[in-house]
């Protein structure tokens, strides 16, 4: 046996006394945040991706505590972090990004719907015009960091609400 096969071996018995953990998508942020800490800089967690798009949990079980046979995914472009029954999302994420990063650079504005308070992203626009090939089944927002996507709604600021909801009367 040669070097490398007992080095390639006690590693996999080292991972195999591992305790099985049950991870909660709160501290696989923090986990996934502390690796990056410790890596170089330029070294970020899409490193950390597999190429169905979910998480090699098994390069953050010493953050982690153990292993875990879960599965979560990542958003390449909006870094986001998304638990299995929500695997869908950071695919959906990914396009609109792209879409809307093109879409802003050839036209010079972005495409949201005019009567949105929360800059809801035009996904029927970017369709029709040919920089999505889906539309996702859920709405798509502009957030305010540098104009990354989102499918969280924002929350709308008081004074927002105040400029918005013009049913009220001043006496």
């Amino acid at each position: 046996m040669s070097i490398l096969e007992r080095f390639k071996s006690k590693g996999k018995k080292a991972l195999n006394r591992l305790p099985s953990v049950h991870v909660t998508l709160d501290e696989l942020r923090s986990a996934v945040l502390r690796f990056e800490r410790d890596m170089s800089n330029g070294i970020n967690r899409t490193v950390l991706m597999q190429e169905d798009g979910s998480i090699d949990l098994g390069r953050l079980s010493r953050y982690l505590g153990g292993s875990s046979d879960q599965k979560f995914y990542l958003s390449r472009e909006t870094f986001e972090l998304f638990d299995e029954s929500e695997r869908h999302i950071p695919y959906h994420l990914d396009r609109v990004q792209w879409a809307v990063d093109d879409y802003v650079n050839e036209n010079g504005h972005l495409p949201v719907l005019s009567d949105s308070p929360y800059l809801e992203v035009d996904c029927r626009k970017l369709y029709q015009q040919r920089y999505l090939h889906e539309i996702p089944d859920f709405p798509v927002y502009v957030t305010d960091q540098e104009m990354m996507v989102t499918h969280r709604e924002p929350a709308i600021l008081p004074k927002q609400k105040e400029e918005q909801d013009r049913s009220y009367v001043l006496l």
